[in-house]
């Protein structure tokens, strides 16, 4: 098997965990006298829980390289299959073909013998006693050198189409064992992929359950002056984001145009263009750090927030907001059938959906019931497709 490059990390991913990163140290730098280090009893400090964060989320990034190179890897051996299958499929029909001919030139000489046989009479008692005399031997003889001449080259002909006939079976067996070889590797690598898909979930769901708690846990011990911090930054990207929405409200930009500015939440809106590609200067930066919506998401879901924070004391916890196209053909590529959007039809890709963790990705808990009741007056919905415990942490914003 081909060894396949990995795949290139989400860009969004990189700067999401170095700005989460940069958060934390600044909000723990000054809250790092109230939460003492590790304890004998075993427990982790907040500054020990964001170091084992930051690494669970660097194995995370070489388990979907892994995923990539497998999935990559299977769909190599898939096409390799399809093409053992095809050379198998077509070696068998010339071998057929050829024991078909060869099948037919020796019933044709079978008949000229017997032709040959049925007219072999030639002795003087019948040249005398026919009512043609020897012209009819004469006739018969001429017959039996011409059927003669036919049936040579008709067993020399059945003799070429056996040999051709047994070369095609040899090369149709080889091609079966290709085949037998090539869905043999396919598996594997089908196997492999699996595998590989299915220890990147084990690991997401861990790091978003370490993430809940590292949420939680922060918000037990800032103090006064982050909580105000905290409040003013989400303030500030409130207001950029409304402004954007606002200056947005137009028919925004053709497809593929960029805009003046490559700074973030100042262009004139995600509108016109294409699913997954909307670049960095039209989206808006959220509270969570590294998260991006668009514009009127944006704004509408830090208000969503701002009623989170003031009912759980904490802000809501967001695994994930604006993806790119490449990293939805990522997902489409390692979930099962119907497990994930196919590139380019997300919302994720539209900059209007995000993927929550902290209580509200659990069906039935006290953080999901309250956003059911609370985050349609926001805009925000978990669809119907996803209600029932499908996907209960996925929101799309509808405006």
């Amino acid at each position: 098997m081909n060894p396949v490059p990995p795949a290139a990390p989400r860009p969004g991913r990189a700067r999401r965990a170095a700005a989460l990163g940069l958060c934390l140290a600044a909000v723990l730098s000054g809250t790092a006298h109230a939460d003492p280090p590790r304890e004998a009893d075993g427990e982790a400090s907040p500054a020990e829980l964001t170091s084992d964060l930051a690494a669970v989320r660097a194995r995370l990034d070489d388990l979907q390289a892994d995923a990539d190179a497998a999935i990559l890897a299977y769909a190599d051996a898939a096409d390799r299959l399809a093409e053992a299958r095809s050379e198998s499929d077509a070696a068998r029909r010339a071998a057929d073909r050829a024991a078909g001919r060869g099948a037919q030139a020796r019933g044709d000489a079978a008949r000229y013998a017997a032709a040959a046989y049925k007219g072999a009479d030639l002795s003087p008692a019948v040249a005398w006693t026919s009512s043609r005399g020897p012209q009819e031997a004469l006739d018969r003889s001429a017959y039996l050198a011409l059927v003669g001449g036919r049936r040579s080259d008709t067993v020399a002909t059945a003799d070429a189409a056996s040999t051709a006939a047994r070369t095609l079976a040899e090369r149709a067996e080889d091609a079966e064992e290709e085949r037998a070889a090539a869905a043999e590797e396919a598996a594997d690598a089908r196997d492999a992929a699996l595998e590989a898909v299915a220890e990147q979930e084990d690991a997401l769901a861990d790091i978003t359950a370490e993430q809940t708690e590292l949420e939680l846990r922060l918000a037990r011990v800032r103090g006064g002056g982050e909580r105000e911090e905290l409040e003013d930054r989400r303030e500030a990207a409130l207001d950029r984001a409304s402004s954007a929405a606002s200056a947005g409200s137009g028919a925004g930009p053709a497809a593929g145009a960029e805009p003046a500015s490559g700074e973030p939440c100042t262009a004139s809106g995600a509108e016109g263009y294409p699913n997954g590609r909307i670049p960095e200067s039209a989206l808006c930066p959220l509270p969570q750090p590294g998260e991006m919506l668009r514009a009127d998401a944006a704004a509408a879901f830090i208000r969503l927030d701002g009623a989170f924070r003031e009912r759980f004391g904490r802000p809501m916890c967001v695994t994930d907001s604006y993806r790119p196209y490449a990293e939805q053909v990522r997902l489409f590529r390692e979930k099962e059938a119907g497990m994930a959007a196919g590139p380019g039809t997300s919302t994720h890709g539209e900059g209007a959906a995000v993927d929550l963790c902290g209580g509200v990705n659990e069906h039935g808990s006290a953080e999901h019931a309250w956003m059911l009741r609370t985050a349609p007056d926001y805009g925000w919905h978990n669809p119907d497709w996803a209600r029932g415990g499908f996907e209960p942490w996925h929101w799309e914003y509808t405006g």
